[in-house]
């Protein structure tokens, strides 16, 4: 496992060295007026900070025996069934309006991923969807669709 760290920290780093150079290409402006490249050039620093933060980790820590193919460990239905709920969300969210299709998606994220107390994880998905809701669609004044029910 220490090998495959090494690999894809290296692998990520080099990402971020051709997306900062292309960020400064771009320009980057000033803080009150930034620039094309502003945002990658953020992005990209910070990708490239946690990739030399795991390259170190890799570097340091002892060598893990692992059985198998290094994909055997992957808990691939929980893979699919996130990739699922996300599809039929998109599918969903025209149909039954941005709060109803959220509120479902975060409940069934929460209950598959972690298995809690059902009062909880109806607290959880409501408390986020409607967060999400004040912070994209009050402050940001992004348009949802309303849906089935006008809301």
């Amino acid at each position: 496992m220490k090998t495959y760290d090494r690999i894809s920290s290296f692998f990520w780093f080099l990402v971020s060295v051709v997306v900062f150079t292309e960020s400064v290409r771009l320009g980057l402006g000033t803080f009150r007026n930034p620039g094309r490249g502003f945002l990658t050039f953020g992005a990209s620093g910070l990708l490239g900070i946690l990739s030399i933060a795991l390259f170190l980790q890799a570097s340091f820590r002892k060598e893990e025996k692992l059985e198998g193919s290094p994909l055997s460990h992957i808990l691939w239905q929980r893979i699919l069934s996130v990739l699922a709920a996300l599809g039929l969300y998109s599918v969903l969210m025209p149909t039954l309006g941005y709060l109803i299709s959220t509120f479902l998606l975060m409940t069934f994220l929460f209950w598959s991923l972690e298995k809690r107390w059902t009062g909880w994880i109806l607290l959880s998905s409501f408390l986020s969807t409607i967060l999400t809701y004040l912070v994209f669609s009050k402050w940001l004044n992004c348009q949802f669709p309303d849906g089935l029910f006008g809301f």
